[in-house]
């Protein structure tokens, strides 16, 4: 079964929306930076106690040179440390900002209903494509990784799920389960059904064939194409 339909947006929707992206936190405060920061310190420490005891060497000098070589890794690194990071954070949160304007600006969302009992999915390097029997002559296709999170749920893929779509947002966000888990009833590689068949799925994901004819019509065309 699939069906599409408008509701009015509640308050539980829309937090479950807005949990979906939250903000991405600091890389200036992030746990991997401060480990590392402190074991260099603790190899600068380590260096100059060596220094200090085994060699000899004059407190004066060895102090001011570690720290001053110190910096000057710490200059050399700086772009991919902190510069990078940050740009790459100031341009994640920007896109978070824009996505929960449009959901707190909602006054409806318009959702994508499925329930199915017959699905297969199509692995390819970056996730898997899951495609639903939802009807004699209609195939739901749905990838999580291209969507909102960005990543499917615990119990993915689900006999019952929906996709939401937000107003003056390009993205559909989901699945969120509602049945279920749901056993694959195949799985294939992406090279067997479209590695020389050039497939475009519709955009609402609605196919307009039965599972098992989609499948081998993808798989006759795909060998076709290859022999030619």
């Amino acid at each position: 079964m699939y069906q599409t339909i408008e509701r009015t947006m509640t308050e539980t929707e829309r937090e479950r929306l807005l949990d979906c992206m939250p903000l991405a936190p600091s890389p200036i405060r992030s746990r991997q930076l401060r480990l590392t920061l402190v074991a260099e310190l603790i190899g600068v420490m380590v260096a100059v106690v060596f220094l200090l005891y085994f060699k000899q060497q004059p407190a004066v000098f060895v102090i001011p040179a570690a720290l001053g070589l110190y910096v000057l890794w710490w200059l050399f690194h700086l772009k991919s440390r902190i510069l990078i990071p940050l740009r790459r954070w100031r341009e994640t949160n920007e896109k978070v900002l824009g996505f929960h304007n449009a959901v707190t600006s909602a006054k409806s969302v318009r959702v994508h209903c499925v329930e199915a009992e017959t699905a297969v999915q199509v692995m390819y390097d970056e996730g898997a494509i899951c495609l639903f029997d939802v009807g004699e002559s209609q195939t739901y296709w749905i990838d999580p990784y291209c969507m909102i999170p960005g990543r499917p749920p615990k119990d993915w893929p689900s006999r019952k799920f929906e996709v939401v779509e937000v107003p003056g947002w390009k993205e559909e966000v989901g699945p969120f389960c509602e049945g279920k888990r749901l056993r694959p009833r195949q799985t294939f590689e992406f090279q067997e059904l479209f590695e020389h068949y050039s497939f475009e799925p519709p955009a609402d994901g609605l196919i307009g064939q039965a599972l098992k004819a989609f499948i081998a019509e993808a798989k006759s065309r795909n060998q076709k194409v290859g022999e030619v």
